[in-house]
């Protein structure tokens, strides 16, 4: 481990309270110089570290390998974690080192500087205001409907953020509030030679971001918990929570093979059933009445010109409301 990081650990440990610098070298097991050129390397990466006097800490929680084990409490999501300080994006990362990876083992970034979303759309969060991260799975049994991990992560997100907000769902990988995107979802799979290998979950949640950290040309598109609560988030306690409700919903699905625990998280929280909406794909734009989530997962729709159902599986496809987002 990194002496930027053990010191993150420490602050993060003693957040919201600051600590000593007798202590922290202490902790660190540093000299006094070195220290404090770790501290000033980590306030130039914008860092959120902040002093008064001989006492520092964090402006913000910051992500924590420490502190997220000291509240997990799950037997595999979660127990083997990786944090980078930087990383392009945390789901090429997991494809990448795969086969090193343990069953849902989570790699972490501090920063994610050109992550993606579903259609290829660009991800960014800057330095531990939000949630970059990927979970690898690799079930030893056939899977009988990966895209239904998509519905799956909806609903965690769902319950692991009700001690700070109540929020909706977009299908199929939006999480909303307020009518803005607060967290999405991107799941890839990697096949070798015909076999799955592993299935990657990646995951951004936007925590701590203010306003004027969100690109101009998405500000009424996205939003934060802290921008609508006006107070910060420990995305430590917010993964801990995560984490146990993710391996919850994972196990008893791979168990039962039945997605209506989940299934029925994601229709109560749904903000597009019983609605109208735009199905836009490349070739068409359809108006349709958005009816229910089928058990596969799939969006029941009835088509307007037409009053046909059907049952929307594909992703690559964009629901839109009269307005550019809702």
């Amino acid at each position: 481990m990194s002496l930027s990081q053990e010191i993150i650990d420490e602050l993060s440990l003693a957040y919201p309270e600051k600590i000593t610098y007798t202590r922290l070298i202490k902790k660190t097991e540093t000299g006094k110089e070195t220290l404090q050129q770790a501290l000033n390397e980590l306030a130039i990466n914008n860092y959120p570290i902040c002093s008064n006097g001989n006492e520092i800490g964090l402006s913000y929680s910051l992500l924590s390998i420490i502190a997220i084990q000291e509240l997990l409490n799950t037997q595999f999501i979660g127990r083997h974690l990786r944090l980078h300080p930087s990383l392009k994006s945390t789901n090429d990362y997991a494809k990448e080192y795969l086969a090193d990876l343990e069953n849902g083992e989570v790699i972490l970034a501090h920063e994610q500087t050109t992550g993606k979303g579903r259609l290829g759309r660009g991800w960014s969060s800057p330095v531990g205001k939000s949630i970059s991260m990927s979970i690898a799975l690799k079930p030893t049994t056939q899977f009988k409907d990966i895209s239904l991990l998509t519905q799956l992560t909806a609903a965690t997100l769902v319950d692991a953020l009700e001690e700070w907000i109540d929020v909706k769902i977009k299908w199929p990988n939006d999480i909303i509030l307020n009518k803005k995107k607060i967290a999405g979802i991107l799941i890839e799979t990697e096949f070798w030679g015909g076999t799955l290998k592993g299935i990657i979950i990646g995951i951004g949640i936007n925590t701590n971001l203010e306003q004027k950290d969100i690109p101009e040309e998405l500000q009424n598109k996205a939003t934060s918990i802290k921008e609508y609560t006006k107070k910060e988030v420990d995305p430590n306690i917010l993964l801990a929570r995560f984490f146990t409700s993710f391996e919850r919903y994972y196990k008893d699905f791979l168990t039962s093979q039945l997605s209506d625990p989940f299934l029925s998280v994601c229709r109560d929280h749904s903000i597009l059933l019983g609605n109208d909406f735009w199905i836009i794909n490349k070739e068409n734009k359809r108006k349709a009445l958005i009816q229910d989530i089928a058990p596969s997962g799939g969006l029941v729709v009835k088509y307007r010109d037409t009053n046909q159902t059907d049952i929307i599986t594909s992703t690559e496809l964009s629901i839109r409301g009269d307005g550019e987002y809702l």
